[in-house]
Formats: structure tokens, C-alpha cells, sequence
């Protein structure tokens, strides 16, 4: 029972500290000139403010200071994996400031992804490696040498995926509820304390950000929040999906991630396909797909956040009942799932600018 009341307090005040600092955040890009001002490829019509990562941030660390006051198996814990804990923070704090800059001043595709693989590294010397593969066939697969580009990979690419996704109100930051709560009930389950009070903190910071960036959105995320955010989702799944062997079934994360990977997997072979640049900004997300037709802002975040809450509650599912019959059901649905999606989002091989 203190476990419970202790998650539900860290949930409850980074959602509050979110909530209370993004009025402030907001006036901060104005002063900072962080404006995101529209164009032919976005799809809002006034300029909006972004930084909305800085408050998304100080809702995530806001409950850390206080596991060194409590005295209870919750905080004996977190003061035991502060090595990892540190590398995360760190790690996140250099997506922020990076994203911060490009809010600001705008980087390009080759300067932030340099920094990117520089801060994916420096995680992964501090631990943050992903080095077996669970087979529910037989056993895990030892990945050698391979750990350092997978790892890097894993982060790289989950930092970019929900970076891409950030594309209309709430989207991004809606789906990473659904993510995060997800991996709290796995870790939950798991009884990975540490775990959970990352997802719960990311969660809750996510919550009280999302009023103001729902459609018809106040702030955005910028790149403040977004990358700051899968950088965080990518650590918290590689300490929870790939270090646990009950939870470490490689169609775990390909399911719980299943929006973010599937949306810039499929956004990537589109401009190969059709000889683009790959970092060339265009409208084929699934978001603008969604809009182009018909849907709103809104009935688009809302069909996205269904569909990823569905695919945690069979990730959650598949984490508890993973036997080799289980995960190939799952694996043959997932694979039927993203066919039928693709066949109908299919869109001319040259987008419209207006949805």
C-alpha cells in the first residue's frame, strides 16, 4: 500500500508542477521569440508558441527531491540505481537544451542528429545498453558487439520517432501517456520500483502539459519537449523492456511502441520510395493522413490515442502470458494491423500541402 500511495503522489505533483509552470513557460517563448510560425507543410494557421518542454521537464524532475526525504522501500530504491538515474538525467537534460536551441534559433537535420548519437553514446556508457533479446522459443540471444548499435539505434530512433509524431495538437503528448502508463504497469507488475517511478513521473508531467496542448492547442511541445521526451521513453524501455527477462520479448516494445516506430518507418520507405531526402520535412505522417481525410485536430489525436492505449493493454497482456503461441498471435495481428492501416491511409505518392 505505501508503494501505491507513493506512485500516485508522484503521478498527482508532475502533473500539477506541469500543469502550474506552462502559463510561465509560455510567456517565455514569446519574450524568447520561440515561435512556431505556420507554413504550407504545418498544419496550424497562427503562430504558437513551443518551449513547452521546459515545463514538461520540471514536471518530470519536480518528485525526485523527495525520495531523499521518504523513508520507505520506494526511495531505499531510487537512492540505489542514482548511477542510472544520473546518466538518464543527464541524457535528458541534453535533449532539452538542444531542443531549447532549436526552438530558438533552428538547427538542422545533420547537427541535431550528430548531437543525438554523441548523447546516445554517452548513455550508453552509463549503462544504458541493450545487450539480450529474450526468445520465448528458447534462449536469449547475447548480442556482443551488436550492443553498442542497437542500443544506439534503440535511442536514436525512439527519440526521432516521437519527435516526427509531434505533427498536430496533444499528439505526441497524449501518446506518451498512453506509453509511459503502459510501462508503469509492467514495471508495476514486475515489481521494477525505479521504472515505474520514471513512466509515472513522465506520465503525470504529460497529463498536466496536455490541457494546454490539446486541440485547439495554447503551446507546443516544441522540440524542447518531443526530444526530450523519446529519449526518455527510449531509456525507460530499455531499463524495463530489454534488462528484465519476464518483460524482454522483442514484441513487447515493437507493439508499445507500435505509433511512433510504425509512423517513421513508414514516413522513411514513402521518400525512399519515391526518391525524397529522408530528413526533408513533408505531410505523409499518419496524423496528416488522418486529416487529409477528414478528420479534425482533435477526432485524429483522440483515434490515435485509442489505437496506442489498445496496443499498451496487449503489450501489458503479452508481458504477463508471453508464451511462443502468444507471441505469434500477436505478432501475425500486429503485422495484419499495420497492412490494413497502410492500405487504407494509402495516399497519392505526392502529398497536397493543405490536410
Amino acid at each position: 500500500m505505501i508503494n501505491f500511495k507513493t506512485y500516485l503522489a508522484v503521478l498527482v505533483m508532475s502533473a500539477a508542477v506541469s500543469y502550474l509552470l506552462t502559463p510561465l513557460v509560455r510567456r517565455l517563448a514569446f519574450r524568447w521569440k520561440a515561435i512556431d510560425q505556420p507554413d504550407a507543410r504545418k498544419v496550424h494557421k497562427q503562430p504558437m508558441p513551443r518551449l513547452g518542454g521546459i515545463a514538461v521537464f520540471a514536471g518530470f524532475c519536480a518528485p525526485w527531491a523527495l525520495f531523499y526525504l521518504l523513508n520507505n522501500r520506494v526511495s531505499a530504491t531510487f537512492q540505489n540505481y542514482e548511477k542510472l538515474f544520473l546518466a538518464l538525467m543527464i541524457g535528458a537534460g541534453l535533449m532539452l537544451l538542444l531542443g531549447v536551441v532549436d526552438d530558438i534559433k533552428g538547427l538542422n537535420a545533420k547537427q541535431k542528429f550528430s548531437f543525438q548519437i554523441m548523447t546516445a553514446l554517452a548513455m550508453y556508457f552509463g549503462g544504458y545498453q541493450i545487450t539480450l533479446l529474450s526468445n520465448p522459443f528458447g534462449n536469449s540471444i547475447a548480442l556482443g558487439w551488436l550492443a553498442l548499435p542497437v542500443s544506439i539505434l534503440w535511442i536514436v530512433g525512439v527519440t526521432n520517432a516521437i519527435n516526427l509524431l509531434d505533427g498536430i495538437d496533444g499528439l505526441a503528448t497524449g501518446i506518451t501517456v498512453c506509453i509511459a502508463l503502459s510501462l508503469a504497469i509492467i514495471n508495476i507488475i514486475n515489481d521494477n520500483i525505479i521504472v515505474a517511478l520514471l513512466t509515472l513521473c513522465l506520465a503525470g508531467a504529460c497529463l498536466g502539459f496536455l490541457p494546454y496542448n490539446f486541440s485547439p492547442a495554447k503551446i507546443f511541445l516544441g522540440d524542447s519537449g518531443s526530444l526530450f521526451i523519446g529519449l526518455v521513453l527510449a531509456g525507460i524501455g530499455m531499463l524495463s523492456l530489454f534488462k528484465v527477462t519476464t518483460a524482454a520479448i522483442v514484441i513487447v516494445p515493437v507493439v508499445l511502441f507500435g505509433i511512433p516506430l510504425f509512423d517513421t518507418t513508414a514516413v522513411f520507405f514513402g521518400r525512399l520510395m519515391r526518391g525524397d531526402p529522408l530528413f526533408k520535412a513533408d505531410k505523409t505522417h499518419l496524423h496528416h493522413r488522418l486529416l487529409r481525410l477528414g478528420l479534425d485536430h482533435r477526432q485524429a489525436s483522440l483515434l490515435l490515442y485509442a489505437v496506442s492505449a489498445a496496443l499498451g493493454g496487449v503489450a501489458v497482456y503479452v508481458n504477463v502470458n508471453h508464451t511462443p503461441r502468444m507471441v505469434v498471435i500477436v505478432s501475425a495481428l500486429v503485422m495484419v494491423l499495420a497492412i490494413c492501416v497502410l492500405f487504407v491511409l494509402r495516399n497519392p505518392d505526392k502529398p497536397k500541402d493543405n490536410p
